[in-house]
């Protein structure tokens, strides 16, 4: 009886651990995917300003440059968001599978 009581215990504290571990997952995510855009949205002032991007002289290509690293950094972003969404979507259909109907 006590080592059912143990195991189920752990089985609900592990639950919670990898809940909280993904979590966690997601918000790294999405900060990396915010830091990335705000880095591609510095280089492209500096592109307008004729400053950054080094080796590359023509002012269009540098902006050109940043502006593909502002468009990948918005993928990613949303990305992050998608996963996120993912994420939530499989824990309410988990939950939802432990639910019983009253008809079974």
């Amino acid at each position: 009886m006590i080592a059912a009581a143990v195991s189920a215990a752990l089985m609900w504290s592990g639950t919670v651990f990898a809940q909280a571990v993904q979590e966690a997952k997601e918000a790294k995510k999405e900060m990396k995917a915010e830091k990335k855009l705000d880095k591609a949205q510095k280089k492209l002032e500096n592109a307008k300003e004729d400053d950054g991007i080094v080796g590359i002289t023509s002012p269009r290509t540098k902006i050109e440059k940043a502006e593909k690293k502002r468009e990948k950094a918005i993928k990613k972003e949303i990305k992050s968001d998608a996963k996120d969404l993912k994420a939530k979507a499989k824990r309410r259909t988990k939950k939802a599978d432990k639910v019983v109907t009253p008809n079974d």
